[in-house]
């Protein structure tokens, strides 16, 4: 390849890399309180740790009651408040972290899918998905 066909294969190929990085950062920016409650609340959700073993269920009620499964690797289950502080979708259950509130950032990702700050991934399944 030529000097100049070089340069322009390269600059063609930053140009793509950085207008990718662009998208993925649009798609995967952090929602804010009201998108969550509007994409998430009142939603049937399937969870699971990216990485993890662990999955389950969850319901984040519009009266601020939530109920959560464990499915694997051991079935638990238990209830508790959800709120929304600062922008984050923050938990605390009856059992599970020993009651304490945990907060964590959410992300739609390109997929659709929402990933936590935590680690953990939600997809919406509501009846009849």
């Amino acid at each position: 390849m030529t000097g100049s066909l070089r340069r322009i294969a390269f600059a063609a190929g930053g140009s793509l890399a950085g207008l990718a990085c662009t998208l993925a950062g649009a798609v995967a920016a952090d929602l804010d309180g009201s998108a969550i409650e509007s994409e998430l609340i009142g939603r049937s959700i399937v969870w699971w740790e990216e990485g993890g073993w662990h999955k389950g269920h969850l319901l984040l009620s519009p009266d601020g009651t939530a109920e959560i499964s464990v499915d694997d690797p051991q079935p638990a289950g238990d209830t508790g408040r959800w709120a929304i502080r600062g922008g984050d979708l923050c938990t605390v259950w009856g059992d599970l972290r020993e009651g304490r509130e945990k907060c964590y950032s959410v992300r739609r990702g390109a997929d659709g899918r929402f990933v936590t700050s935590g680690g953990n991934v939600f997809e919406i399944r509501d009846a009849g998905v």
